[in-house]
């Protein structure tokens, strides 16, 4: 059984798949690793290659926000056979401009300081496209869990990305409704209607019929 290796988003974990069909495939969840002071993006992304033993010639990639960046930046010096991209970027130029970055920045300080209050969680379930109540309590618990430390260092990772290089073999989909990384800024394979930044989870039948079918 051939192998996937699946970088989650900035702040979520391998929960937000477990509605995607990704049967037929060994799944490697790779998950985050606590980043060292002052760590360079292209340093990390090498040691989380390292530590999950991911093949530099060959290897099946997803990648959810965050974890799409993650793939892009290893793309430049791995040889994927087929790479697979939600809700991300491939570039620097497919991240928004000065509103979402501050978009961007305003997760970062709400998350640390007062995640579960009400009007922080307004913010985030906006941000990310998370109408559905029983998703709502879901996307709480994920975002409690959110290590503020590593949110911050991604950050400053994100908002300071400059790759211009777009991995071969990619398929990108994207929802017309993600707030976070609008869609007028991606090149996008496949545009998912109404798909929000939390589409992994709540339009995951949407998604894993083009992706699976890309993958074979």
């Amino acid at each position: 059984m051939e192998k996937i290796y699946v970088f989650s988003g900035l702040g979520a974990d391998r929960r937000v798949f477990a509605k995607l069909d990704l049967s037929g495939f060994e799944v490697v969840y790779v998950d985050w690793l606590k980043p060292r002071t002052s760590e360079a993006f292209e340093s990390y992304v090498f040691r989380l290659a390292d530590h999950y033993q991911i093949p530099k010639q060959g290897a099946l990639v997803l990648g959810l926000s965050f974890g799409g960046m993650c793939v892009s930046e290893l793309a430049k010096y791995y040889d994927f056979k087929k790479t697979v991209l939600i809700s991300s970027a491939k570039t620097k130029d497919e991240l928004p401009k000065l509103l979402g970055i501050s978009k961007w920045l305003s997760l970062h300080k709400l998350l640390p300081d007062a995640p579960s209050s009400k009007a922080s969680m307004k913010v985030l379930t906006w941000l990310f496209g998370v109408k559905d109540e029983a998703d709502q309590e879901f996307f709480k618990e994920i975002i409690q869990d959110t290590d503020p430390e590593f949110l911050k260092w991604a950050i400053d990772k994100i908002v300071h990305w400059e790759n211009k290089q777009v991995p071969v073999n990619c398929l990108h989909l994207h929802g017309d409704k993600d707030h976070l990384l609008p869609i007028q800024h991606v090149d996008y394979s496949i545009r998912i209607k109404g798909g929000g930044h939390f589409m992994v989870w709540n339009k995951a039948a949407e998604l894993s019929f083009p992706i699976k079918n890309f993958l074979n």
